[in-house]
């Protein structure tokens, strides 16, 4: 067996990664490290919770020179909550190289980032609009870059940093090592990384086995006005915890929104929410404050939960590698799980593609046969026995605002829509947009509801009492250089109505 010893790291490293805990490397370290530390462009292919962040860290770590005035590593990360956890994964690595690590990330102060650049450092972990910002200030110095890094680079391309990246790309020496890491191979990631690599070095390791005998996969054929129902069922089964797959964003905000008004606990994730938001709503179900979870495939990557006995794919995935990796959520940590595709009358191959990629076979049940299915785990059951699911109070509507009360994090049920003069002319995402009202009026990202963004406005759900203080900060505040005017949207409309038509 393979040791982090036999992988070309120096002994500090070495000594460190002892102190971590960690035992032998993961596939795509004991892969990507030796090929790294060689000097060679890498680009692999890895999900979260893989290992990843430990395997490039190394490999930079292992490749720079401590002490700089100037940094030597970039690390570009999709939001702040992953380039802190990447910079407190690295500070620890680094604790006897001594390199320096800071984090540079919209929605916080900039003066502690200033000062960490100022007094030097030698690794910085950003997410690109930051790092985008201090560099046009003149503050953060890309010139001598040696280690350039793209975490999650699928994952940045699908919110719209894809300009940023190429801007960052471009500010570094062509003769830097290049590092990138993403979920999937699709043609956007295949297209930057031709551009930015020479001659990459390709590690995969989303192919392996994912898929276990642990694993009961079924497949009910149904049209898709009779999902819902059929879900109804997978869902009075037991009461699993489930986690319930849907292509699109608009499909997971129909589920959480007719399931929620049915008083029903479920969560639900997709990309346009703020991290803070995902993460407290996974943190919930982790903790089975509801038992079932809708998400997309995107904002599904940050979960790491071994307790899910069932996997809906509400919407069958094209590709039978998304399939795998959807399914392979439940059967984990020794434990046995169940899978439920729906299969409408277009989609009938995708179940032998499955099977033919997985060597498995994917069993035909009817709906009717649902009740005799064992999906919910007794083992897990028992586990669970003493733990107390805390009923949420109910909360009253002081607004004329018929806003969508979410049961499943800590946020204001009274929302009310606010109307800026400040679009996607402007180059403005919807994360760049939280991160904005955030830090100008100081409230937390995750108390920011929904956002709808058109080519001159967006409408953003904040709680009824934040509003008078975010459109008294907007309106008092600048975005590149220019005043943005907020004020109360017209109120012909629902909220969530008209949020639906500007997604």
């Amino acid at each position: 067996m393979t040791g982090f010893p036999d992988l070309g790291l120096n002994k500090k490293l070495l000594k460190a990664v002892e102190e971590t805990g960690w035992k032998t490397p993961t596939p795509i370290q004991e892969q990507s490290i030796p090929v790294g530390l060689m000097g060679s462009d890498l680009f692999g292919e890895a999900q979260t919770g893989t290992g990843k962040t430990g395997a490039y860290a190394l490999i930079v770590l292992g490749r720079t020179k401590a002490g700089q005035e100037k940094p030597s590593t970039v690390v570009l990360a999709p939001t702040r909550e992953l380039a802190d956890q990447v910079a407190k994964e690295m500070k620890v690595l680094a604790k006897y190289t001594k390199h320096n690590i800071a984090a540079i990330y919209g929605g916080a102060s900039y003066g502690k980032q200033i000062d960490a650049l100022e007094n030097g450092c030698d690794v910085v972990v950003g997410t690109p609009g930051r790092i985008l910002d201090l560099q046009g200030k003149g503050i953060l110095d890309l010139g001598q870059i040696k280690e350039l890094v793209l975490d999650e680079a699928d994952r940045m391309l699908d919110m719209g940093f894809v300009e940023d990246i190429e801007n960052i790309i471009s500010m570094t020496p062509d003769s830097r090592q290049t590092l990138m890491f993403s979920a999937t191979l699709n043609d956007e990631v295949r297209d930057i990384a031709a551009r930015s690599m020479k001659e990459p070095v390709e590690v995969s390791v989303s192919h392996d086995a994912v898929v276990t005998d642990l694993v009961r996969q079924y497949y009910i054929e149904t049209p898709r006005n009779k999902k819902i129902d059929i879900l109804r069922d997978i869902m009075a089964n037991g009461n699993p915890k489930m986690l319930v797959f849907c292509s699109t964003k608009i499909m997971v905000d129909d589920l959480y929104d007719g399931f929620s008004k049915e008083g029903m606990k479920i969560g639900a994730i997709h990309g346009d929410m703020p991290q803070d938001r995902r993460q407290k709503t996974i943190r919930g179900f982790k903790n089975n404050r509801m038992k079932v979870l809708v998400a997309t495939d995107v904002a599904a990557r940050g979960i790491d939960i071994d307790d899910i006995e069932c996997v809906v794919n509400y919407d069958a995935p094209i590709d039978p590698e998304t399939y795998t990796h959807r399914i392979g959520r439940a059967g984990r940590a020794g434990r046995t799980g169940v899978s439920i595709t729906f299969i409408s009358n277009r989609e009938d191959r995708r179940i032998p593609a499955y099977e033919e990629f997985m060597d498995r076979k994917v069993e035909r049940v009817t709906r009717k046969q649902i009740p005799n299915l064992r999906i919910d785990n007794p083992e897990l059951k028992a586990l669970h026995a003493d733990e107390v699911i805390k009923e949420q109070p109910a909360v009253s509507h002081r607004k004329k605002i018929d806003a969508t009360i979410r049961k499943d994090v800590t946020i204001k049920a009274d929302m009310v829509v606010l109307s800026l003069d400040l679009g996607k002319n402007e180059g403005i995402n919807r994360t760049d947009l939280v991160s904005y009202i955030s830090g100008c009026a100081g409230i937390p990202e995750d108390s920011i509801g929904r956002i709808g963004l058109s080519t001159k406005t967006s409408f953003v759900e904040v709680g009824s009492d934040d509003a008078e203080n975010v459109i008294r900060a907007v309106n008092t505040t600048r975005f590149n250089g220019r005043k943005v005017r907020a004020s109360y949207a017209p109120q012909k409309e629902r909220c969530k109505d008209k949020l639906a038509k500007k997604n």
